[in-house]
């Protein structure tokens, strides 16, 4: 799969599974939704902070694509002239549940944080990542780039997950994980599969890889990519095994302004 260069300021989710579990049928939708709404996260992405940074960020975009160092201080010409603005409705953006890949009976995927996209007025796009809960949402992400808004804009009745270590995304419909990408329909074909089958697939690509496994005490943050781990099609052979829990999920973070290179197939 192709390596994808994005600019992160702020908390970087890494290639890992976000943590949280909410145990229902392992063949059922996904768990429920944060306890708030999108408009909530919306109103936050709008505030004047939230936009001075996102105006930085695009300034910073520029200079990662002349080669420069992006921890260069941004004046105020440099802020307004990018003049961002939000483009579409928050979004809730769900990630593969670390209880669902060690087999246990659990969502499929559950509730990673809001997305916003944003555009400059060089026509740079990017999208925001907001945290919080009730009327308390916070900006704890810009990356570049709009996937993170758009794809759960396509959730036609059902629910967008992303399986981030390989930058998939997927919807839930129906009983059914079907493609919304190409690397998506490289993991489960065309016509997707039941979440039986998916379950077996993440499965054999990550219980080995999640934290409290010796892969993870190991000190390992890379290494998997398609060649070990996305094969064709998996056939549906009924419900999947009840399998021993590994431990505890979690996130990778890094503080601070970053180039982030998110290399698809890393986990």
């Amino acid at each position: 799969m192709r390596g994808s260069m994005k600019i992160a300021a702020g908390a970087v989710i890494g290639g890992t599974v976000i943590a949280g579990t909410v145990l229902m049928g392992g063949s059922a939708a996904l768990a429920a939704g944060p306890p708030s709404d999108e408009a909530a996260a919306a109103k936050a992405a709008q505030a004047p902070a939230a936009q001075q940074r996102l105006a930085e960020f695009f300034v910073h975009l520029d200079q990662h694509q002349r080669g420069q160092l992006t921890n260069q201080a941004v004046t105020k010409a440099q802020a307004q002239a990018k003049a961002p603005r939000l483009q579409g409705a928050a979004q809730k953006v769900y990630s593969l549940n670390p209880a669902f890949v060690k087999g246990e009976s659990a969502p499929v995927a559950t509730f990673a944080y809001m997305a916003v996209g944003a555009a400059s007025a060089s026509g740079q796009h990017a999208t925001v990542w907001l945290t919080g809960s009730g009327a308390s949402w916070q900006v704890m992400n810009i990356i570049s780039g709009s996937d993170e808004a758009a794809y759960p804009a396509r959730a036609d009745g059902g629910t967008v997950f992303t399986e981030p270590q390989i930058h998939a995304w997927y919807r839930l419909k129906d009983g059914r994980v079907t493609a919304l990408n190409d690397t998506a329909r490289t993991s489960v074909g065309k016509a997707g599969v039941t979440v039986a089958a998916y379950q077996r697939l993440v499965h054999g690509r990550y219980a080995d890889k999640l934290p409290g496994t010796a892969y993870q005490r190991s000190g390992k943050l890379g290494g998997y990519s398609p060649a070990t781990g996305v094969r064709g099609p998996v056939p549906d052979r009924g419900p999947a095994p009840a399998l021993l829990a590994l431990g505890a999920g979690g996130a990778v973070t890094a503080a601070g302004i970053a180039v982030a290179r998110r290399r698809r197939g890393s986990y």
